[in-house]
């Protein structure tokens, strides 16, 4: 094989492997309804500061009494501590609100667009 063919063979091998990294993040319109925000109410069963997003798990209390767990999920650790997030706000059995954008298959599944500590500090 000559030089070039060579050449152009390795140069389309890197765009490839380039280009296949810049889907590694995905945009959250895919997974989320951002056109409507819904708030809970509800108590910290855990919270995560893991990557690639912030993970917090809570229950919220229906109208019926059935309690139902609801996973909402925050920016990167990185990005969520520069906002002001520790990992120290949210305990087991802390009273928080949380509004986001909801899952769009139904599921309890939101983004967190704000959030609102049991101290009343907002984070968003």
């Amino acid at each position: 094989m000559n030089k070039k063919i060579r050449a152009g063979l390795a140069l389309g091998a890197a765009l490839f492997l380039v280009a296949g990294s810049a889907f590694g993040h995905h945009n959250t319109a895919a997974r989320y309804d951002d056109d409507n925000h819904v708030t809970l109410v509800g108590t910290v069963t855990e919270f995560r500061m893991i990557n690639p997003h912030s993970l917090l798990l809570f229950e919220v209390q229906q109208e019926d009494g059935a309690v139902v767990e609801w996973q909402a999920e925050g920016g990167s650790p990185s990005a969520a501590y520069r906002r002001g997030w520790r990992t120290d706000d949210f305990k087991p059995g802390d009273s928080i609100t949380v509004t986001g954008a909801p899952a769009r298959d139904g599921s309890h599944y939101l983004i967190i667009r704000k959030l609102v500590t049991p101290s009343g500090k907002e984070l968003r």
